[in-house]
């Protein structure tokens, strides 16, 4: 594998299983920061040095259509996941919150087979979907051993999240978004961090934001500087040209090598521990994703009817561009 290619996957993997550590590391503990804030802050300087870079490197025009769908789009897939996300850091491990993020790709197969019809069901699709709800409905559940780890309403929560954001990714393919891509991203984070500022202020938070010694503290500075420069902007950045220069599928395989290295770094860097119900939901969660990911197939496309060739054809469903951590 070129080398380049190799950094980009190494990016991928590492800097955006790396992500949810850092956001933990800012949410939790006696001098957090809050949650809607924390995730307000990021997005906005994280969507502003996005645009500032495509607007440097290039023209930037944004017609009204297109702001409205990227702003339509900071909200679903922005503002409504990393709010969960962000909260739910502050209450179950960041290992946890990982697995749950990685049913993304779960629910947007079963969107495109039950939904949008552009897959074709598969005996190992629908198997890797039920298995992810299995795993995800294990992970829900208490363990007597380790009961601190893990919060039903949380993981609830959570798959509202991700919900969202599947939600998001598969509108976005009938919506005319900005380009270039970065552009597209920049609008997108930077409207929805907005949204978060709107919820942390709505929520009280601003009345709660410890003093500057905490926000200032190598702690916060770190994991913030992580959270926009590596998870945001380098990895993304890896993530469009990776999409453009190699199979969609290999490109897939972030949604099961995340948690894994989500899971490593909290038990190493944070002393996370899973009890046993949590493993096996977590290898649950796992299978269900390699499995969904190698099952899918397109659907037959309809047979053509040259008899009606003075309609115009429908629009070609747009690829889109599945912003991750």
């Amino acid at each position: 594998m070129p080398l380049r290619k190799l950094l980009a996957y190494a990016a991928i993997y590492v800097l955006w299983g790396g992500s949810f550590l850092a956001i933990r590391e800012i949410v939790a503990g006696a001098h957090a920061v809050p949650p809607f804030f924390a995730a307000g802050f990021r997005f906005t300087l994280a969507g502003f040095t996005l645009l500032l870079w495509s607007r440097l490197t290039g023209p930037l025009s944004l017609t009204l259509r297109q702001f409205l769908s990227a702003a339509a789009l900071g909200l679903i897939m922005f503002a409504c996941n990393y709010a969960s996300l962000f909260w739910v850091e502050t209450r179950v491990a960041s290992g946890i919150a990982a697995v749950v993020s990685a049913m993304i790709p779960v629910w947007i197969c079963a969107g495109e087979i039950f939904f949008l019809r552009t897959l074709r069901a598969t005996a190992l699709s629908l198997g890797g979907i039920a298995l992810g709800f299995a795993g995800v409905a294990l992970l829900s559940l208490r363990s007597s051993t380790n009961p601190a780890h893990t919060s039903a309403f949380a993981v609830l929560v959570m798959i509202a999240g991700t919900l969202s954001w599947s939600t998001g990714t598969l509108w976005s393919r009938r919506l005319v978004l900005p380009t270039p891509h970065r552009a597209n991203a920049g609008f997108q984070m930077f409207t929805g961090g907005i949204y978060l500022f709107i919820l942390s202020l709505a929520a009280g938070e601003f009345g709660r934001i410890p003093p500057l010694s905490v926000l200032l503290s190598p702690r916060v500075l770190v994991s913030m500087a992580y959270l926009i420069v590596a998870a945001s902007i380098v990895a993304y950045t890896a993530y469009v040209w990776l999409i453009a220069h190699d199979s969609p599928t290999r490109v897939a395989s972030y949604a099961y090598v995340n948690p894994v290295f989500a899971l490593i770094l909290g038990a190493a860097l944070a002393g996370e521990r899973l009890a046993p119900l949590q493993i096996a939901g977590a290898a649950l969660v796992l299978a269900g994703v390699v499995a969904t990911l190698m099952g899918k197939q397109k659907a037959a496309a309809p047979s053509p009817q040259p008899q009606r060739s003075s309609l115009t054809a429908p629009a070609a469903g747009r690829k889109s561009l599945e912003f991750r951590d």
